[in-house]
C-alpha cells in the first residue's frame, strides 16, 4: 500500500505534496515501471482529501511523463526513458528557493549542507 502523508497546515498545496511524494517514490525506485497506483478514490480516502485533489496530483505526474492515465484503469508508473526530462533551470530556481527558506530560518551553511546530505541519503541509500 502506498503511504502518503500530507501536512494540512503547510502553505504547499496538498495536490503538490501528493505529487512530490509519489515522484520521490518513483525516483527512489520504490515504485517501478508498470506499478499500479491506488485509485483516485482509494488514495483520497486514505489521505482524507477530495477526489479532485488526488486527480490533480496524478495529472501533474502524467504531464511529467511519470504516470500513465487511462480512463477506467488505474494509473500506472511509467519510468525510465519514457519519462520527460525535467527542466534543469526550473529545478535550480526551486533549489535556490529551498536554500533561501533555510537561510531565512537562521540555518548556517553546515546545517544546510547536512539537510541536503540527509535528503540525498533517502534517494541513494541502496
Amino acid at each position: 500500500m502506498l503511504t502518503i502523508e500530507v501536512d494540512f497546515g503547510s502553505a504547499r498545496p496538498v495536490y503538490r505534496q501528493i505529487a512530490e511524494q509519489v515522484r520521490g517514490l518513483i525516483a527512489r525506485g520504490d515504485l517501478s515501471d508498470g506499478a499500479e497506483l491506488p485509485s483516485v478514490r482509494q488514495l483520497a480516502a486514505n489521505v482524507g482529501v477530495n477526489l479532485n485533489t488526488v486527480a490533480k496530483a496524478y495529472r501533474i505526474l502524467a504531464d511529467e511523463g511519470l504516470v500513465d492515465l487511462r480512463h477506467g484503469s488505474r494509473a500506472r508508473v511509467v519510468g525510465g526513458a519514457r519519462a520527460r526530462a525535467p527542466e534543469v533551470e526550473g529545478l535550480e530556481r526551486e533549489l535556490g528557493d529551498v536554500i533561501s527558506r533555510l537561510v531565512l530560518q537562521g540555518r548556517g551553511r553546515e546545517e544546510v549542507s547536512a539537510f541536503f546530505e540527509t535528503a540525498l541519503e533517502r534517494f541513494f541509500e541502496r
